[in-house]
């Protein structure tokens, strides 16, 4: 990692690392950062980083258009799974989708990485916070697997073409705000926050729509809404404790959930809309109730009832007004 990015933290004295003496001033100019600024992100991203953004936004755009035009042909595996056969089918969709996918991520650890908190020092030393950049990942991958998986509904070529580019400006407009929750001290860290909530949200719904439409296999759906579940609960929670096995556990708890809840809706007389909203439901409430757990260290009752009024009225909207969507 090149020395033009590389932020030595206070110590817990109250003065520098001695090594942050070693780089200039207008090092720090370059990354634009000022030595004494009120937070690292104060001062907004760093050059490198809109780079490294409009590579990874371009590069999914194309993606995403490619994606309209690849045909591969469609392989079905058969596995004896509980005693009985089930088929999964691998098409030219599901390849791009783990390719989409693999490279947002990859774009989004590089990105990232340009942060000060997060860049390291020039000796290739990881940052003292851990550098735990992958939990950023996880919102920018199932937007982009949603890109693809949407992009064949639109069928005229210039919406095509407009699907793609939203695309990858979506992707660039998410990086920015994870961008500015790397560092809870900056200035723009409540709007990113809210934004990246309502992005979350609104990728779980689109997901768990797409996945229980198909009527696959619980064991199938299950896994795969399992997995959503666990990518966005993550972009929920990460920044609320720096302890990451915590974070992890409460997200593996709400995949979890997810997951038998998906297991349990599949026998129920639902429709498609209903179920993604009930699932859409349940992921709202754990995670909400794990949020509010890792932040005051508990749970009240008054939280539990209100959390539990708001459901079960949530549910009755549901039933009433789902099976007309």
């Amino acid at each position: 990692m090149g020395t033009e990015n590389w932020y030595s933290p206070f110590a817990a004295g109250g003065q520098q690392n001695t090594r942050q003496s070693e780089v200039s001033q207008s090092t720090f100019a370059e990354i634009g950062m000022e030595r004494s600024g009120p937070s690292l992100g104060a001062a907004g991203p760093n050059r490198r980083f809109v780079q490294r953004v409009s590579v990874l936004a371009w590069t999914v755009a194309a993606t995403v258009s490619i994606s309209l035009f690849l045909r591969l042909p469609t392989v079905v595996l058969t596995l004896n799974v509980l005693g009985s056969p089930m088929s999964i089918r691998i098409s030219e969709t599901t390849v791009i989708a783990v390719f989409i996918a693999l490279l947002t991520a990859s774009g989004t650890e590089r990105a990232i990485r340009t942060h000060p908190l997060f860049a390291g020092d020039p000796l290739g030393h990881e940052p003292e916070n851990g550098g735990h950049t992958w939990l950023f990942w996880g919102l920018p991958a199932a937007v982009s697997i949603l890109a693809v998986l949407m992009a064949p509904v639109v069928t005229t070529p210039l919406f095509q073409a407009g699907t793609a580019l939203l695309s990858g400006g979506l992707i660039a407009i998410i990086l920015f705000n994870l961008y500015a929750t790397a560092d809870r001290e900056s200035s723009g860290y409540r709007q990113a926050r809210i934004l990246l909530n309502v992005l979350s949200y609104t990728a779980a719904l689109a997901l768990f729509l797409l996945v229980y439409q198909t009527r696959t296999r619980s064991l199938l759906s299950g896994s795969l809404i399992a997995a959503t579940a666990a990518l966005l609960a993550v972009e929920l929670l990460r920044d609320i404790t720096p302890r990451v096995n915590v974070v992890l556990s409460y997200a593996a708890v709400v995949a979890l959930v997810l997951g038998e809840a998906a297991w349990a809706l599949n026998y129920w007389p639902l429709s498609g809309a209903s179920g993604g909203l009930v699932l859409l439901l349940i992921f709202y409430l754990f995670v909400g109730l794990a949020r509010h757990a890792l932040h005051e260290g508990h749970l009240s009752r008054k939280l539990v009832l209100e959390y539990s009024a708001f459901a079960i009225l949530a549910l009755v909207l549901i039933v009433l007004i789902g099976p007309g969507l």
